[in-house]
């Protein structure tokens, strides 16, 4: 019993030690520490493979091991000298593994674990370029500051993730989630330095301005990463007044502008503002509508503002010199601005608009180019993605450069109308910027009263035949066009506009009907209808005659049965049989009234030419019924009868039927 004793304290103490040696020997191997490798005694041959056993079997920690076998020790103090006496060498074994496990530990205090690393905080960080910290290392490996904290890392990265091979389906697929984009754009960061607050103007003398100047504006070159608001709140306060200590600058004093100026402050803009635009937040939906999605902002905007006013309190300086500036702000330099358009955030869309109209203005080279350069955008606008957020704000800028055009106009302004600005009407998402397109053709039709012609055929070229909110601004856009539109111009399109306003009058949608019955209160739409009268009325009448009686041929006689031809009996008939939209009757029984009472004669010959086109019409449809019924009759004859019915029968029947479609021709 002595001897089973002895072995089974053998194979624990053995174990234990075996056991902590093989884990300070894998510590050792992941940390490529320097150290002497500690040497234990082999046991036998059958001890060996015992203790494999049970170290394979066995899960528990190192803590653990070290714990059970101090424990074990301790407990069998009074027969351990007896029973390591035959066995020297595990003993001496297990001493230096006591040894090895209690200097690991030190160690282990002294150093930060991994664990510990990746429990610490994390900061975020771009995926594009990596912020340096002071107290990184080069190499990007786990290290702390000579304070013993341990650096935080970024939170964006997916080292806490399984990997493929250890993925659990049940559990661990909504680990592997892509990370959503932020709806802000993505600067590239700049490699981090501590900005250091430099003197202000009014410190310094006279002379030493225009270097302070430079070296505050190479300043604001550092590109700070806004994703993380904590992330270096010093800094970017620093840059944030440096910039609007240059703007003060600028505006409170005139001095002249150095050709390393210009350079410095050109490269600084592009440094902050010329990015790569994010797509869109929606990218296969519809496009994005002020009214009802939520505002996309930059995150960055605190700074971006301020870059933007300082560039365009530069531009509008006094002191500005357009020709040593030509040869920084060139054509690339108004592509990438123009590029920036399609930005989501509408400040920055605005600032784009005032800083492209200066730069417009100051140079007088690059204006051919950027008209071109906006035409190019709406032309792959309206024809290839009908996806571009600026093009209100590019559109308003056109409408102040259309109306400094000379005259008479360019060949190039009125293809420009033709081709570029009235397709721009076809596109579905109009609402975004149809009164700054309706101004700009406004301007147009103002200064080229000849154009008229073509943009009203333009109109009804795409003219929306479903939609009734696009029908409304296109009427909206026509009643701008009646402002300034000449009486001779006005012939020339009546016909065709009239036709398609009669439509609108009969139109379902009460808002389409309303709309185009309020031209009515314009006197100078009213004024060239009476002048016109012999051409529009006969258009219209039966669009406003219909409105107006709203009844059926049975109702519209008079006590006699004889057709009534009284507007007012109409109006009083239409009242009465209780019409949904009384507002409409109303408005058409006025321009009616209108017609009667200048041109009395005329409105009594378009009121017998529409009741007679009732009549026929009334009559028409009434052949064309008992055509049907014989018809049918027929065919029910050939059933009963069978297919050997008389063929003379047949061939008379078709002939009656023939020479009564010749009549119907020749009525019509």
């Amino acid at each position: 019993m002595m001897r089973g004793f002895k072995q089974k304290l053998i194979k624990k103490t053995t174990g234990s030690s075996s056991s902590s040696s093989q884990k300070k020997k894998e510590k050792e191997g992941t940390k490529k520490t320097s150290g002497t490798p500690s040497s234990t005694a082999s046991p036998s041959i059958s001890a060996r493979s015992s203790l494999e056993k049970k170290s394979s079997g066995s899960q528990s920690s190192t803590k653990q091991s070290k714990s059970k076998s101090s424990t074990s020790q301790v407990k069998n103090s009074g027969s351990k000298q007896a029973a390591l006496q035959p066995n020297q060498s595990v003993s001496n074994s297990s001493t230096k593994s006591k040894q090895e496990s209690s200097s690991g530990l030190q160690q282990q205090k002294a150093q930060p674990t991994l664990i510990a690393a990746a429990a610490a905080p994390r900061s975020p960080t771009t995926g594009t370029a990596n912020l340096a910290v002071p107290g990184t290392s080069a190499a990007g490996k786990d290290s702390t500051t000579p304070s013993g904290i341990d650096i935080p890392r970024s939170s964006h990265s997916f080292e806490r993730l399984p990997t493929p091979s250890k993925l659990n389906v049940d559990s661990d697929l909504d680990l592997i989630k892509t990370p959503q984009r932020h709806s802000s754009s993505r600067f590239e960061p700049s490699q981090y330095t501590h900005l250091t607050k430099l003197p202000h103007f009014d410190d310094v003398p006279p002379e030493e301005q225009i270097p302070l100047f430079i070296a505050k504006v190479d300043q604001c070159n550092t590109i700070f990463d806004f994703s993380d608001p904590s992330f270096d709140i010093q800094g970017k306060e620093i840059k944030r007044v440096t910039l609007q200590e240059l703007i003060e600058f600028i505006v409170t004093n005139r001095f002249t502008y150095t050709e390393e100026m210009y350079a410095h402050v050109v490269n600084m803009f592009k440094n902050n503002l010329f990015r790569p635009i994010p797509p869109p937040v929606n990218p296969v939906g519809d496009v994005y509508d002020p009214d009802e999605d939520e505002p996309v902002n930059e995150l960055a905007w605190p700074h971006m503002q301020c870059v933007y006013e300082f560039f365009l309190r530069f531009v509008e300086s006094p002191d500005f010199n357009h020709q040593i500036a030509k040869q920084y702000i060139d054509q690339d330099f108004i592509l990438r601005l123009l590029e920036l358009f399609d930005s989501e955030d509408i400040r920055e869309r605005d600032c784009l608009k005032t800083t492209l109209h200066r730069i417009y203005g100051k140079f007088l080279s690059l204006r051919s180019f950027i008209r071109r350069s906006i035409n190019n955008i709406f032309l792959q606008f309206v024809y290839e993605t009908e996806r571009f957020n600026g093009i209100a704000e590019l559109l308003e800028i056109l409408g102040s450069i259309i109306n400094g055009f000379a005259l008479p106009l360019k060949e190039e302004h009125k293809v420009f109308l033709v081709r570029v600005l009235i397709p721009l009407h076809k596109v579905r998402c109009l609402s975004l910027y149809h009164p700054q397109l309706a101004y700009c053709i406004v301007q147009f039709l103002e200064k080229e009263p000849l154009l008229t012609e073509e943009v009203v055929m333009g109109l009804l070229r795409y003219w929306p035949k479903t939609n009734s909110t696009k029908e409304i601004m296109f009427l909206n856009e026509i009643e701008d066009i009646f402002e300034v539109i000449e009486p001779l111009e006005f012939i020339k399109v009546e016909v065709p506009l009239f036709v398609q306003l009669a439509k609108c009058i009969s139109s379902p949608h009460f808002q389409v009907a309303e709309k185009v019955l309020s031209y009515w209160n314009n006197e100078y739409f009213l004024n060239l209808c009476i002048e016109n009268a012999e051409v529009i009325l006969p258009i219209i009448f039966p669009a406003l005659y219909e409105l107006t009686s709203q009844l059926d041929l049975d109702t519209q006689n008079d006590e006699d049965g004889n057709p009534t031809s009284d507007p007012y009996m109409l109006v009083e008939q239409a009242i009465s049989s209780g019409s949904w939209n009384r507002a409409i009757h109303a408005m058409a029984f006025k321009a009616l009234k209108i017609f009667l009472e200048t041109n009395p004669a005329l409105y009594e010959n378009c009121n017998s030419l529409y009741l007679t086109s009732v009549k026929e019409s009334q009559k028409r449809k009434e052949e064309r019924e008992e055509s049907w019924h014989k018809l049918e009759e027929y065919v029910d004859k050939l059933k009963i009868s069978g297919p050997s019915g008389s063929e003379e029968e047949y061939e008379h029947e078709h002939e009656h039927e023939h020479e009564h479609e010749k009549d119907l021709v020749k009525k019509q």
